[in-house]
């Protein structure tokens, strides 16, 4: 399991790019990424303030920080701090 720090500068770019539009900052939640058994890459999200966590394929092909922002426009952590 690794942390935000260790990923792809591209990916910790458009992570911190999708949290800047929604009003929040990479701080506000902590990132790892894992693989499963079966070989997958899963990259989990937590916003510790409202212990929502929410995983995401980042396998090949898959831009899980697009999905973390549809998720961010949905509300699913909870508002952005004032």
């Amino acid at each position: 399991m690794t942390n935000l720090e260790t990923f792809p500068a591209a990916e910790r770019e458009a992570f911190a790019n999708a949290c800047r539009r929604h009003g929040f900052i990479a701080a506000d939640f902590q990132v790892l990424d894992s693989r499963e058994e079966s070989g997958i890459r899963m990259v989990s999200v937590l916003r510790p303030e409202t212990g929502v966590s929410l995983l995401y394929a980042g396998g090949r092909g898959n831009c899980w920080s697009v999905a973390f922002e549809h998720d961010l426009e949905a509300d699913a952590f909870g508002p952005a701090p004032e």
